[in-house]
Parts: C-alpha cells; sequence; structure tokens
C-alpha cells in the first residue's frame, strides 16, 4: 500500500494507537528471546509513524534506525523524536539503507504482507545483521482470521484478508530459505482496544489497510454494526485478537 496516497498517516496513531501497557507486553515477549545485553543497534523496519521506535531505544538501551518508505509516514514519525538514540531514514526493504553486518535486531511489526519482495527483504536482513542477530516480525496470519474483530461486523473482510495477510509457514519459509533459524513462533493475544466503544471510535478513522480496502458501503455498515454492539457491550471487556510473534536467527557468520 502506498500510503503516500493517502491521508491515512495523519490519522495512523489515532486509528492504530494503543496502551502502554500494550506496548511493553510486546517489547518484553521479544526481548525473553534475544541474548540478554547484546542488542545495542536496531533497525525498525516499517517503522511507519514510529511508535515502536523509540520505545525500542528506551527498552534495550540501544540505538535505532526507523526505516520507512512512506514521506508521510516519516513525517508523523519525526514529530515524536525526542531520543538521541533515533534516527529516521527513507528507505524500503528490498533495499536497505544500512551498511553490511551493523544491526543486531531487525524489527517488522505488521510489515510484512505490505512486502514487495519478501524473499529479498529477509536477503537483506542477512547482509545487514551481525553473526547470530535477530529477526522480530510480528504480524496478522490468516491461521488467526477468526480472531480479528473486522469479521464478526464488515461484509466482505474475510476476502481482503484473505488477500492480504500471508499464511504463518509463509513467513517461515521466507526467513528459512534466506538461511535464518526459527527461534520462536508464538501467537500472542493482542488488546486492540480497551473496550469496544473505544475501538468504534479508533475505527472511525478508518487508519488500517484492511477496512481501507473494503467499499465505502461496506465499511458504513460494518461501523453501523459496530457502534450498536458498543452500546450494550460490557465496558470492562476488553477488545482482542491473536498476532504472530516470529524470531529468526542468523548463521553464525
Amino acid at each position: 500500500m502506498d500510503y503516500d496516497r493517502t491521508e491515512m498517516p495523519e490519522a495512523y496513531d489515532a486509528g492504530r494507537g494503543y496502551r502502554p501497557e500494550v506496548l511493553r507486553l510486546w517489547l518484553e515477549r521479544v526481548a525473553r528471546h534475544l541474548p540478554l545485553g547484546e542488542t545495542r543497534d536496531i533497525i525498525d523496519l516499517g517503522a511507519g509513524t514510529g511508535r515502536y521506535t523509540a520505545p525500542l531505544a528506551v527498552h534495550f538501551d540501544a540505538n535505532v534506525v526507523g526505516v520507512e518508505p512512506s514521506g508521510k509516514m516519516l513525517a508523523e514519525a519525526r514529530k515524536k523524536a525526542s531520543d538521541r538514540r533515533v534516527s529516521f531514514v527513507q528507505g524500503m526493504g528490498e533495499t536497505l539503507p544500512v551498511r553490511d553486518s551493523s544491526a543486531d535486531l531487525i524489527f517488522l511489526s505488521m510489515v510484512f504482507h505490505h512486502l514487495q519482495d519478501p524473499d529479498r527483504v529477509a536477503r537483506e536482513c542477512r547482509r545487514v545483521l551481525r553473526p547470530r542477530g535477530r529477526v522480530a516480525i510480528r504480524n496478522g496470519t490468516t491461521e488467526q482470521t477468526e480472531s480479528f474483530p473486522h469479521v464478526r461486523f464488515f461484509p466482505g473482510v474475510r476476502a481482503v484478508i484473505a488477500e492480504s495477510l500471508p499464511p504463518a509457514t509463509r513467513i517461515a519459509h521466507v526467513f528459512r530459505a534466506a538461511g535464518f533459524e526459527v527461534v520462536a513462533h508464538e501467537i500472542v493475544v493482542h488488546e486492540m482496544a480497551l473496550n469496544w466503544p473505544v475501538l468504534a471510535e479508533k475505527w472511525r478513522h478508518r487508519a488500517d489497510s484492511i477496512l481501507v480496502r473494503l467499499s465505502d458501503t461496506a465499511f458504513e455498515r460494518g461501523l453501523a454494526a459496530l457502534a450498536r454492539h458498543a452500546e450494550r457491550a460490557d465496558p470492562t471487556e476488553a477488545v482482542e485478537e491473536n498476532v504472530d510473534l516470529f524470531i529468526f536467527r542468523s548463521p553464525d557468520n
């Protein structure tokens, strides 16, 4: 998706942001699979508006380069840049603007399904990682479709998910073919919103690559159905979905 041809970057944080506790959960899940104290340089690949970039720097006390192809997304990310360990550069995963053997971790959050050439990206990751460096990927997969709240409300969304998201086996195959070892693959229960009214408000922004692919009629119909559900839902019920987390390790040399 070419975000520069949409208005999504300006609304992305309002539509896709989540609580600090949720962000911390993801950082801790990644950290448990990394060598203690050896993560000094990180690439946040497909950094978007930078919602993970500075938190990665803080959590790992590391230098983090956010790589993002969209100029509009980068503009939003740079508004948040206040940590001296964080920098941003415009670029694509297929041709990373990073020198060889310069990173310990490459982090991709909801990026894999946007890659034009995943095999080439995996080879680039191997090029820029140091020996035994890690790639951490969090992404929706087709196997988790029924856990996505989208399917309860939006007509036609299953077909969009099937066309947009990869199966988990595809992600694993791409990185294994590039010489990586699978260190971990787990399903993480991710809180999308504190409750259903909060989700309804977030989704009004349509800052979601699945929702934006629906027709306007299907989107409005689903939003109305979600709003009706939110009105009668338990306000203490969090809205959750299942998200795959992969950790890959590069070879020793």
